[in-house]
Protein backbone atom coordinates (compact mmCIF):
# COMPACT_ATOMS: atom_id res chain seq x y z
CA UNK A 1 0.00 0.00 0.00
CA UNK A 2 1.48 3.28 -1.08
CA UNK A 3 1.63 6.04 1.47
CA UNK A 4 -1.02 8.28 -0.16
CA UNK A 5 -3.39 5.44 -0.14
CA UNK A 6 -2.89 4.67 3.47
CA UNK A 7 -3.35 8.41 4.34
CA UNK A 8 -6.65 8.81 2.24
CA UNK A 9 -7.74 5.95 4.73
CA UNK A 10 -6.96 6.72 7.76
CA UNK A 11 -8.84 10.06 7.06
CA UNK A 12 -11.53 8.76 6.06
CA UNK A 13 -11.71 6.42 8.75
CA UNK A 14 -11.07 9.18 10.87
CA UNK A 15 -14.05 11.40 10.12
CA UNK A 16 -15.79 8.38 10.13
CA UNK A 17 -15.32 8.36 13.77
CA UNK A 18 -15.43 12.03 14.19
CA UNK A 19 -19.68 11.62 12.91
CA UNK A 20 -20.11 8.87 14.90
CA UNK A 21 -19.09 10.07 18.29
CA UNK A 22 -20.49 13.88 17.05
CA UNK A 23 -24.17 11.81 16.78
CA UNK A 24 -23.49 9.83 20.34
CA UNK A 25 -22.93 13.57 21.55
CA UNK A 26 -26.26 15.50 19.79
CA UNK A 27 -28.63 12.90 19.64
CA UNK A 28 -27.70 11.06 23.22
CA UNK A 29 -30.94 10.93 24.90
CA UNK A 30 -32.37 9.73 21.53
CA UNK A 31 -29.82 7.40 20.61
CA UNK A 32 -31.19 5.72 24.52
CA UNK A 33 -34.61 6.25 23.46
CA UNK A 34 -34.69 4.57 19.87
CA UNK A 35 -35.26 1.42 19.17
CA UNK A 36 -34.64 1.02 14.77
CA UNK A 37 -37.92 -0.94 13.67
CA UNK A 38 -37.04 -1.45 9.97
CA UNK A 39 -35.43 0.69 7.22
CA UNK A 40 -38.08 2.97 5.68
CA UNK A 41 -39.03 1.00 2.46
CA UNK A 42 -39.04 2.69 -0.85
CA UNK A 43 -36.04 4.75 0.02
CA UNK A 44 -34.55 3.67 -3.34
CA UNK A 45 -36.83 5.10 -5.64
CA UNK A 46 -38.37 8.16 -5.71
CA UNK A 47 -40.66 7.93 -3.01
CA UNK A 48 -40.62 10.22 -0.24
CA UNK A 49 -42.43 8.87 2.73
CA UNK A 50 -44.30 10.98 5.03
CA UNK A 51 -46.27 9.10 7.68
CA UNK A 52 -46.15 5.60 9.15
CA UNK A 53 -48.60 3.45 11.25
CA UNK A 54 -48.89 -0.37 12.63
CA UNK A 55 -52.05 -3.07 12.11
CA UNK A 56 -51.84 -4.09 15.61
CA UNK A 57 -53.61 -7.42 15.26
CA UNK A 58 -51.87 -7.97 11.63
CA UNK A 59 -48.26 -7.14 12.94
CA UNK A 60 -47.85 -4.96 10.16
CA UNK A 61 -45.80 -1.46 10.14
CA UNK A 62 -47.51 0.97 7.16
CA UNK A 63 -45.90 3.78 5.54
CA UNK A 64 -47.05 6.17 3.23
CA UNK A 65 -45.49 9.00 1.14
CA UNK A 66 -45.77 10.72 -2.90
CA UNK A 67 -43.59 9.91 -5.33
CA UNK A 68 -41.22 12.88 -6.51
CA UNK A 69 -42.11 12.47 -10.42
CA UNK A 70 -45.67 11.22 -11.92
CA UNK A 71 -45.47 8.17 -10.26
CA UNK A 72 -48.98 7.37 -8.08
CA UNK A 73 -48.62 7.77 -4.21
CA UNK A 74 -47.79 4.71 -2.34
CA UNK A 75 -48.44 2.64 0.71
CA UNK A 76 -45.81 -0.07 1.64
CA UNK A 77 -46.78 -2.52 4.17
CA UNK A 78 -44.03 -4.27 6.21
CA UNK A 79 -44.27 -7.88 8.24
CA UNK A 80 -41.26 -9.55 9.69
CA UNK A 81 -38.65 -7.87 6.53
CA UNK A 82 -41.12 -8.85 4.26
CA UNK A 83 -42.01 -5.71 1.85
CA UNK A 84 -45.24 -4.82 -0.14
CA UNK A 85 -46.06 -1.68 -2.15
CA UNK A 86 -49.63 -0.83 -3.08
CA UNK A 87 -50.23 2.08 -5.20
CA UNK A 88 -53.05 4.46 -4.84
CA UNK A 89 -55.96 5.28 -6.84
CA UNK A 90 -58.57 7.92 -6.39
CA UNK A 91 -62.38 6.84 -6.41
CA UNK A 92 -63.18 7.51 -10.03
CA UNK A 93 -60.39 5.28 -10.52
CA UNK A 94 -57.42 7.85 -11.61
CA UNK A 95 -54.01 7.59 -10.15
CA UNK A 96 -53.58 9.65 -7.29
CA UNK A 97 -50.41 11.67 -7.33
CA UNK A 98 -51.20 13.91 -4.38
CA UNK A 99 -49.07 14.45 -1.05
CA UNK A 100 -49.69 11.64 0.97
CA UNK A 101 -48.99 13.55 4.66
CA UNK A 102 -50.27 11.11 7.45
CA UNK A 103 -51.59 7.66 7.82
CA UNK A 104 -53.30 5.91 10.41
CA UNK A 105 -55.87 2.91 11.03
CA UNK A 106 -58.82 2.17 13.04
CA UNK A 107 -61.09 -0.78 12.79
CA UNK A 108 -61.79 -1.69 9.45
CA UNK A 109 -60.12 1.78 7.86
CA UNK A 110 -56.86 2.98 6.92
CA UNK A 111 -56.33 6.96 6.47
CA UNK A 112 -54.64 8.65 4.84
CA UNK A 113 -54.31 12.83 5.07
CA UNK A 114 -54.00 15.54 2.82
CA UNK A 115 -55.54 18.57 1.49
CA UNK A 116 -58.38 18.98 3.80
CA UNK A 117 -59.25 15.59 3.61
CA UNK A 118 -58.86 12.06 4.90
CA UNK A 119 -59.15 9.31 2.29
CA UNK A 120 -60.50 6.02 3.41
CA UNK A 121 -58.86 2.72 2.68
CA UNK A 122 -60.77 -0.29 3.15
CA UNK A 123 -57.98 -2.98 5.51
CA UNK A 124 -58.75 -5.55 3.82
CA UNK A 125 -58.33 -4.59 0.66
CA UNK A 126 -54.98 -3.17 1.33
CA UNK A 127 -54.14 -6.63 2.90
CA UNK A 128 -55.51 -8.15 0.17
CA UNK A 129 -53.71 -6.73 -2.85
CA UNK A 130 -50.25 -8.12 -4.37
CA UNK A 131 -47.42 -6.55 -3.90
CA UNK A 132 -46.74 -3.79 -6.81
CA UNK A 133 -50.97 -3.86 -7.53
CA UNK A 134 -53.34 -0.86 -6.96
CA UNK A 135 -55.81 0.23 -4.00
CA UNK A 136 -58.66 2.60 -4.58
CA UNK A 137 -59.79 5.08 -2.08
CA UNK A 138 -63.49 4.01 -0.49
CA UNK A 139 -64.24 7.71 0.02
CA UNK A 140 -63.16 10.56 2.03
CA UNK A 141 -64.05 13.10 5.10
CA UNK A 142 -63.51 16.93 4.71
CA UNK A 143 -61.83 18.25 7.69
CA UNK A 144 -61.85 21.62 8.54
CA UNK A 145 -57.72 21.68 8.54
CA UNK A 146 -54.87 21.34 5.76
CA UNK A 147 -55.07 17.77 7.04
CA UNK A 148 -51.09 17.40 6.96
CA UNK A 149 -51.06 14.61 9.94
CA UNK A 150 -53.17 12.46 11.68
CA UNK A 151 -53.40 9.53 13.92
CA UNK A 152 -55.70 7.12 16.78
CA UNK A 153 -55.79 6.43 20.27
CA UNK A 154 -58.37 3.90 20.49
CA UNK A 155 -60.94 6.16 21.25
CA UNK A 156 -59.82 9.60 19.08
CA UNK A 157 -58.86 10.10 15.73
CA UNK A 158 -56.21 13.06 15.40
CA UNK A 159 -56.12 14.97 12.07
CA UNK A 160 -54.27 18.62 12.33
CA UNK A 161 -51.97 21.24 9.79
CA UNK A 162 -48.62 22.22 9.08
CA UNK A 163 -47.86 25.73 9.64
CA UNK A 164 -44.81 27.86 9.25
CA UNK A 165 -43.41 30.71 6.18
CA UNK A 166 -44.98 30.14 2.95
CA UNK A 167 -47.62 27.21 4.95
CA UNK A 168 -50.74 29.56 5.56
CA UNK A 169 -53.36 27.93 7.22
CA UNK A 170 -57.08 29.55 7.78
CA UNK A 171 -57.14 32.88 9.44
CA UNK A 172 -59.66 31.14 12.16
CA UNK A 173 -56.57 29.40 13.50
CA UNK A 174 -54.57 32.18 14.47
CA UNK A 175 -55.18 31.98 18.33
CA UNK A 176 -53.82 33.67 21.52
CA UNK A 177 -52.31 30.91 23.95
CA UNK A 178 -52.38 31.46 27.88
CA UNK A 179 -49.09 31.90 27.80
CA UNK A 180 -49.20 35.25 25.39
CA UNK A 181 -48.18 33.19 22.32
CA UNK A 182 -49.97 33.30 19.15
CA UNK A 183 -49.94 30.29 17.08
CA UNK A 184 -51.37 29.52 14.01
CA UNK A 185 -52.53 25.75 13.37
CA UNK A 186 -55.03 23.17 15.04
CA UNK A 187 -55.23 19.72 15.54
CA UNK A 188 -59.27 18.50 15.78
CA UNK A 189 -59.95 14.84 17.20
CA UNK A 190 -63.05 13.38 15.87
CA UNK A 191 -64.43 9.92 18.12
CA UNK A 192 -63.97 6.79 16.73
CA UNK A 193 -67.34 5.12 16.02
CA UNK A 194 -67.87 1.86 14.40
CA UNK A 195 -72.04 2.60 13.34
CA UNK A 196 -70.81 5.88 11.87
CA UNK A 197 -69.57 6.23 8.13
CA UNK A 198 -65.98 5.65 7.50
CA UNK A 199 -65.69 4.43 11.12
CA UNK A 200 -65.28 8.34 12.72
CA UNK A 201 -67.71 10.58 14.15
CA UNK A 202 -67.11 13.91 11.48
CA UNK A 203 -70.03 15.98 12.24
CA UNK A 204 -67.95 17.92 14.94
CA UNK A 205 -64.92 17.38 16.37
CA UNK A 206 -65.04 16.40 20.08
CA UNK A 207 -61.64 18.45 20.98
CA UNK A 208 -59.48 20.68 19.57
CA UNK A 209 -55.64 21.67 20.02
CA UNK A 210 -53.54 24.75 19.43
CA UNK A 211 -49.98 23.75 18.32
CA UNK A 212 -47.33 25.69 17.73
CA UNK A 213 -45.01 25.97 14.00
CA UNK A 214 -43.68 23.05 12.38
CA UNK A 215 -45.30 20.79 13.90
CA UNK A 216 -45.28 17.33 11.31
CA UNK A 217 -47.34 14.67 13.44
CA UNK A 218 -49.85 14.61 16.41
CA UNK A 219 -50.08 12.06 18.48
CA UNK A 220 -52.05 10.84 22.40
CA UNK A 221 -49.69 8.35 24.62
CA UNK A 222 -50.53 6.99 28.22
CA UNK A 223 -50.57 9.44 31.12
CA UNK A 224 -52.67 12.35 29.28
CA UNK A 225 -49.53 13.60 27.32
CA UNK A 226 -49.63 15.14 23.69
CA UNK A 227 -46.36 14.09 21.82
CA UNK A 228 -45.50 16.60 18.98
CA UNK A 229 -43.31 15.83 16.04
CA UNK A 230 -41.64 19.11 14.61
CA UNK A 231 -38.96 19.40 12.16
CA UNK A 232 -38.02 21.59 9.21
CA UNK A 233 -35.25 21.52 6.10
CA UNK A 234 -32.10 20.34 7.43
CA UNK A 235 -32.28 21.37 10.89
CA UNK A 236 -32.55 19.27 14.15
CA UNK A 237 -36.15 17.77 14.66
CA UNK A 238 -37.39 17.26 17.97
CA UNK A 239 -40.71 15.30 19.79
CA UNK A 240 -42.45 17.58 22.05
CA UNK A 241 -44.00 16.34 24.91
CA UNK A 242 -47.19 18.23 26.33
CA UNK A 243 -49.59 17.60 29.23
CA UNK A 244 -53.11 17.29 28.33
CA UNK A 245 -54.84 16.43 31.53
CA UNK A 246 -57.04 18.58 33.21
CA UNK A 247 -59.37 21.06 31.82
CA UNK A 248 -59.89 22.71 28.59
CA UNK A 249 -58.47 26.37 28.08
CA UNK A 250 -61.28 27.69 26.47
CA UNK A 251 -63.44 26.77 23.22
CA UNK A 252 -62.99 27.04 19.86
CA UNK A 253 -66.00 28.01 17.83
CA UNK A 254 -67.08 25.35 15.47
CA UNK A 255 -70.21 25.64 13.39
CA UNK A 256 -71.79 27.54 16.02
CA UNK A 257 -70.67 24.65 18.31
CA UNK A 258 -68.22 25.31 21.16
CA UNK A 259 -65.94 22.67 20.86
CA UNK A 260 -63.34 22.07 24.27
CA UNK A 261 -59.65 23.72 23.16
CA UNK A 262 -56.53 22.89 24.32
CA UNK A 263 -53.42 25.51 24.11
CA UNK A 264 -50.01 23.18 23.72
CA UNK A 265 -47.94 26.21 25.08
CA UNK A 266 -45.14 26.75 27.51
CA UNK A 267 -47.73 26.09 30.27
CA UNK A 268 -48.52 22.44 29.56
CA UNK A 269 -45.00 21.83 27.87
CA UNK A 270 -42.63 19.27 29.77
CA UNK A 271 -39.99 18.69 27.77
CA UNK A 272 -38.61 17.88 24.62
CA UNK A 273 -36.41 15.09 22.63
CA UNK A 274 -33.79 16.01 19.99
CA UNK A 275 -33.92 14.26 16.96
CA UNK A 276 -32.20 13.85 13.79
CA UNK A 277 -33.63 16.24 10.54
CA UNK A 278 -36.74 15.83 9.07
CA UNK A 279 -38.93 13.78 11.73
CA UNK A 280 -42.59 13.66 9.97
CA UNK A 281 -45.98 11.92 11.19
CA UNK A 282 -46.22 9.75 14.35
CA UNK A 283 -48.50 7.21 16.20
CA UNK A 284 -48.76 5.79 19.48
CA UNK A 285 -47.59 2.47 18.68
CA UNK A 286 -47.84 -0.08 22.65
CA UNK A 287 -47.09 3.38 24.33
CA UNK A 288 -43.87 4.56 22.31
CA UNK A 289 -43.67 6.67 19.69
CA UNK A 290 -43.12 5.44 16.08
CA UNK A 291 -41.37 7.88 14.03
CA UNK A 292 -40.38 8.08 10.34
CA UNK A 293 -38.23 10.31 9.00
CA UNK A 294 -37.70 11.93 4.96
CA UNK A 295 -34.20 12.52 5.24
CA UNK A 296 -33.00 9.49 3.36
CA UNK A 297 -35.23 9.66 0.31
CA UNK A 298 -33.46 10.63 -3.01
CA UNK A 299 -35.26 14.37 -3.31
CA UNK A 300 -33.02 15.47 -0.11
CA UNK A 301 -29.69 13.35 -1.15
CA UNK A 302 -30.39 9.82 -0.42
CA UNK A 303 -28.75 10.30 3.16
CA UNK A 304 -25.66 12.28 1.67
CA UNK A 305 -25.89 14.25 4.80
CA UNK A 306 -24.19 13.10 8.36
CA UNK A 307 -26.79 11.78 10.67
CA UNK A 308 -29.41 10.99 8.51
CA UNK A 309 -31.75 8.24 10.00
CA UNK A 310 -33.22 6.04 7.12
CA UNK A 311 -34.91 4.27 9.41
CA UNK A 312 -38.39 4.26 11.15
CA UNK A 313 -38.00 4.39 15.01
CA UNK A 314 -40.38 3.51 18.32
CA UNK A 315 -38.88 6.23 20.86
CA UNK A 316 -39.90 4.85 24.32
CA UNK A 317 -41.38 8.35 26.13
CA UNK A 318 -40.89 6.80 30.03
Amino acid sequence: MNRKRFFLICAAAAVLFICVMLKVFLYFGYNRAVTKICETPGLDSEFVPQGSSKLIAENTYLFCGYMDNDEPSRVFLVKNGDVKMIKLRNTDGSDYNWHAGGITCAGEYVYISNAGQLFIINKSELLRAPDGGTVQFAGSVEVPCRSSFCSCDGNMLYVGEYHAKGYDTDGSHMLSTPDGSQYYALVFAYRLSPAAAYGIDSSSPAAVYSICDKIQGFAVAPGGRAVLSQSAGIMNSYLKYYDINGGADGTFNYNSKSVPLYSLDSKRFINELKMPRMSEDIECVDGKILVSFEAGAKKFGGGALPFTEKHCVLIDID
